[in-house]
């Protein structure tokens, strides 16, 4: 496993389990907080082919830390430094799926992500957002739904999805009507989890995978992000990427989710986040140590799957 630190907005270096990384580990951390007004957001292209530039190819192994949620959609530039097929599971509480504006940004990047031809499913797990209520008001991208290469599996059961006339999903489990044009989907707390992601991960592509994961997926016990949280457990989030590294190769992971104030961007960037959600606070000023122990053991679970 190599570990590698992008420093975008401070929140990573103050941690040591991160910074120390493990023994007979690898570790990079390479410097870009110059580059995040740039990036935070909504990714200036220049800005972006800059990052490129530092982080070099790809090392088979890898786990990468980058800061903040804001900075999602770095997930998409991880993933494209490969030309071979690939598949992403998707951990997060919010879709990021919309189709407009067709800009890279932390809202959109799976449906940027998926217009690359190697990339062969998303399978996100876990979402308990409002994101998925009336998603066709919201930008997001059905057709992706409707062509299978997107999986959504919330945690929660009874969301109520509008999809269309005859809309069908292969990932939605159990299906009930909801009038003409409505879902109910099975939440992956229904029933047995273990199992739930099993018949997931038996489905996947014969494809590499890469795992990346928002720990605002996480509730604020294990986690304190810049954007509402949602539920699942963190050892559930682990437990299932051990079912996965049984099923298919695992190339490297990412991880954010971490806090740090948004600061100034600039009117474009600050328009975004009002019309996308709220930013929170760090009221009890706990978020580096919160998000330390759980990078911590992030890390250590992923020691044995990316030796």
């Amino acid at each position: 496993m190599r570990i590698k630190v992008i420093d975008l907005d401070g929140a990573l270096t103050v941690q040591d389990e991160v910074m120390a990384g493990l023994p007979g580990c690898d570790a990079d951390l390479f410097l870009a907080r110059d580059l995040a007004p740039r990036l935070r957001l909504l990714a200036g292209r220049s800005a972006l082919r800059t990052l490129a530039d530092r982080l070099g190819p790809p090392t088979r192994g890898e786990i990468c830390f980058y800061g903040s949620g804001d900075f999602h959609h770095l997930s998409h530039l991880l993933v494209s430094r490969f030309d071979q097929p690939v598949s992403v599971v998707h951990f997060d509480n919010h879709p990021d799926w919309t189709r407009f504006p067709r800009t890279l940004n932390c809202g959109s990047w799976v449906s940027r992500l998926l217009e690359q031809r190697n990339v062969a499913r998303v399978v996100t797990l876990g979402p308990c957002s409002s994101d998925l209520s009336a998603p066709q008001l919201k930008g997001a991208d059905l057709p992706l739904l409707r062509s299978g290469r997107l999986q959504m599996h919330p945690l929660a059961a009874g969301a109520t999805f509008y999809a269309g006339p005859g809309f069908e999903v292969a990932s939605v489990r159990g299906a009930a009507g909801i009038g003409a044009d409505g879902l109910r989907w099975d939440g992956l707390e229904d029933g047995d989890f273990a199992e739930r992601v099993e018949a997931i991960a038996a489905e996947l592509p014969h494809t590499p995978l890469w795992i990346t994961l928002d720990k605002d997926v996480l509730s604020r016990d294990e986690a304190v992000t810049n954007w509402d949280q949602g539920r699942l457990p963190l050892h559930k989030v682990l437990q299932a990427i051990t079912v996965f590294a049984e099923h298919r190769p695992v190339l490297g992971m990412d991880v954010c989710g971490d806090y740090s104030p948004e600061g100034d961007n600039g009117a474009l960037r600050a328009l975004c986040a009002y019309l996308d959600r709220d930013q929170r606070r760090d009221p009890h000023g706990n978020a580096n140590a919160v998000n330390g122990v759980t990078n911590g053991r992030i890390l250590r679970h992923m020691g044995d799957i990316l030796q």
